[in-house]
């Protein structure tokens, strides 16, 4: 009895929710017949409204393409549609003759009419150079090596803008109606790197730009004389602007590599100048050792590494970067501290990734000349916020105390 009792109530709710959406049927279907009602009568209301909105959209279109087209003008670019059927044509043109004067009339897009002309917008030029550079995440990146890291610092790339043209790096100039540099131009002002740059600088680059809109680059390719002038029965009339080496004296491999041009672009590809000659030189010449720099893991840098990957767009807390450097200057180690952190814990840290006793060095600064003895000072009250370069050296044994 109580199983039938609560099958009859389950039955009982089943009816009562059927009831429910056949009345709710019934009111939608008298609402929708009053609708249909309603437009019958108001249908010449209608058909005219529909036409008002068919003009605005119309005028709102028409507005619309010529915005188009005078974007697609600023680049270069005309608007063509595409060829009519002879039948449309004819009901269009009335004959022949008009139909083949608008096919002559039209000027097709072929490749190269897309490229920046050369009378080039120099504040929307330099403005787009500003911001691309603001993309760059920063100057400094983190680069894996055997053993750790280091710190690589991304050096801007230099862009000279003259009236006729563009510089970039140490040179070849590159004037605007070279393809290669209306390329370059364009995808600049589309907002992107040039995609010459994209093998070197997968990740984008700074630029560091030089205003000379009105200054005219000599296109000649000759660079003035270095030496002096002199004329035969006068004296010397001018001296070289440029210091030069005297015959006998010693060029080190370095001084040499800076003379040269770091990059060289040819036909839009960016080739390397120094990278082949350096390792040329470096099997036939004496060549200084380099400075292991070396990342010290720390608490602030471990916390650092952890915000960013957790919430990168969160502001960064303050913090302390030391480059110290080894006492025979062969390593530099670059630690991220924590203002509120102290010497002890710098010292610990060194002592630490160096595998030595942190009795036997002492840390100090050139300038002011500066050793930090104590070990509870805070790097804030220290002065060594927010970086300092410090060096280490051999622990000195204290005076006596009177």
């Amino acid at each position: 009895m109580a199983t039938m009792a609560r099958k009859v109530r389950d039955l009982e709710r089943q009816v009562k929710a059927q009831t429910d959406e056949m009345l709710s049927k019934d009111r939608k279907i008298r609402a929708l017949e009053e609708l249909v009602e309603t437009l019958q009568e108001h249908k010449g209301q209608m058909s005219q409204q529909r036409q008002e909105e068919l003009e605005a959209m119309c005028t709102q279109l028409q507005q619309q393409i010529s915005e188009m087209e005078r974007f697609l003008g600023d680049y270069g670019l005309q608007w063509v549609g595409e060829p009519m059927d002879e039948e449309d044509s004819e009901d269009i043109t009335g004959s022949e003759n008009d139909k083949r004067d608008w096919m002559t009339a039209k000027k097709f897009w072929k490749p190269g009419d897309s490229l920046v002309p050369p009378e080039v917008d120099f504040d929307r030029l330099l403005a787009s150079l500003k911001d691309l550079s603001e993309l760059v995440d920063s100057d400094t990146q983190v680069m894996p090596i055997p053993g750790g890291a280091k710190l690589h610092v991304l050096e801007p790339i230099p862009l000279k803008v003259y009236r006729n043209g563009i510089m970039m790096f140490d040179g070849p100039f590159r004037p605007f109606h070279d393809p290669s540099t209306q390329h370059c131009l364009r995808d600049i002002m589309d907002g992107f790197f040039p995609s010459e740059l994209q093998r070197l600088y997968p990740d984008g680059v700074p630029f560091k730009v030089s205003d000379l809109r009105n200054q005219v680059y000599p296109e000649s390719g000759l660079d003035p004389f270095p030496g002096e002038g002199r004329v035969v029965g006068w004296q010397r009339i001018r001296k070289p602007s440029v210091t030069m080496e005297h015959p006998g004296s010693r060029m080190t491999p370095e001084k040499f590599l800076n003379r040269l041009p770091k990059f060289v672009i040819r036909q839009g590809e960016v080739i390397d100048i120094r990278g082949p000659i350096r390792n040329t030189l470096q099997n036939c010449c004496p060549w200084p050792v380099p400075i292991q720099e070396i990342v010290v893991e720390t608490p602030a840098l471990a916390a650092e590494r952890e915000r960013n990957q957790e919430s990168p767009e969160s502001p960064a807390p303050p913090l302390s970067m030391l480059r110290i450097k080894s006492e025979n200057g062969e390593q530099a180690f670059l630690l991220m501290m924590r203002p509120e952190d102290t010497v002890g814990d710098v010292r610990a840290l060194l002592a630490q990734a160096r595998a030595v006793d942190a009795n036997t060095f002492e840390i100090f600064s050139t300038f002011p000349p500066t050793v930090y003895h104590e070990d509870s000072l805070t790097l804030q009250a220290a002065g060594l916020v927010p970086n300092a370069a410090l060096l280490l050296r051999a622990s000195r044994a204290l005076p006596p105390a009177p």
